[in-house]
């Protein structure tokens, strides 16, 4: 059996992260972590967590734990994970990884010098319309994929004593809608359509008065040449959540992109060009979506392989959004 020890008992971590681990049947959820002694009492008793520490080496230094799940605000990412890694104990991160990309570089080293499983949380990569969305592509339904579009905007203004004001601080939440939602986006099109080669981005704050960026525009090439166009706001009460691969022959469609449904739109005569046949094909996401992540990391240190999302692999995504940004403080565009 692998112990776990949970550091943060946030929102995620509570909803999702501490039933994930209680499920998955190789696993125990043996301690959580919270410097707030009340919300940690609190946290115990509802999942039932015999283990409670207000010190993260307090929690490393408990030889039974195996794996600690990172579920804490961003700016906190690097260093909880560094030591837990230092201490030997596979570590699953939320995301991103970190801050900046040397924080991940250093992560990636510290694991395989540690011979332990790095793993980043990026969930939809386990939605199972992921891999019937591969399946359309590899097999040219769509024909050959010419761009793609992405687009999320909600409104997110949080007072200051909100407790996730820390998503609109600079330092603590890397960036705005890019960052927390953004980052999702980016690694379903890299698992999608590949390593986008470069980037052309534009940022700003229009409507909000945080320090973040509330707005942001993305023009990225794609691996094979190809466009995709991103949009990411949190300054519209009109919320949408879309994602869009446009072939040569058809397109597929999800909106929303956190759904179940995938939208198929091919243009019946291919040599006409004339109609379009629509189909939605329905594939049922997990009840709780932590869970399919969970259980492949769990997977991946009894099997002693990669996960699906190892630490190199989510570093992926650090990449696109630190060229994102330069991209928008230089004017110019950034090859990745």
């Amino acid at each position: 059996m692998i112990s776990w020890g949970l550091a943060g008992c946030g929102d995620i971590a509570n909803k999702r992260v501490a039933p994930a681990i209680k499920s998955q049947p190789d696993s125990i959820l043996l301690a959580v972590m919270s410097p707030y002694a009340n919300e940690l009492e609190v946290f115990m008793k509802r999942h039932g967590i015999p283990e409670g520490y207000t010190t993260l080496d307090d929690m490393l230094n408990n030889k039974e734990i195996d794996a600690i799940y990172v579920a804490t605000p961003i700016f906190l990412h690097y260093e909880i994970a560094l030591q837990a890694l230092k201490a030997g104990k596979h570590v699953l991160v939320e995301k991103p990884m970190a801050m900046n990309n040397k924080e991940c570089e250093i992560l990636i080293s510290e694991a395989e010098k540690q011979g332990v499983r790095l793993g980043v949380a990026y969930y939809r990569r386990f939605f199972p319309k992921i891999d019937e969305i591969k399946r359309l592509i590899s097999e040219d339904v769509i024909g050959d994929v010419v761009g793609a579009r992405i687009l999320f905007h909600s409104w997110y203004n949080p007072g200051k004593d909100d407790p996730k004001y820390w998503r609109v601080i600079k330092s603590k939440g890397g960036g705005g809608p890019l960052w927390d939602m953004g980052s999702h986006k980016l690694d379903m099109l890299i698992d999608l359509l590949g390593m986008p080669r470069s980037v052309s981005a534009l940022m700003s704050t229009q409507t909000h008065d945080y320090e973040v960026e509330d707005s942001c525009s993305v023009l990225l090439e794609l691996e094979n040449g190809g466009h995709c166009i991103a949009g990411f706001n949190w300054n519209s009460k009109v919320w949408a959540d879309e994602f869009v691969i446009l072939g040569t022959n058809g397109k597929i469609k999800l909106d929303p992109c956190d759904g179940d449904g995938i939208e198929l739109e091919l243009v019946p005569s291919r040599m006409k060009g004339i109609g379009k046949e629509v189909t939605t094909v329905m594939k049922l996401n997990a009840s709780n979506v932590h869970a399919p992540l969970v259980d492949d990391f769990a997977k991946a240190i009894i099997g002693n392989h990669e996960p699906k999302i190892s630490g190199k692999e989510g570093y992926k995504t650090n990449k696109i959004l630190s060229c994102i940004e330069e991209s928008s403080c230089t004017g110019k565009r950034v090859s990745i």
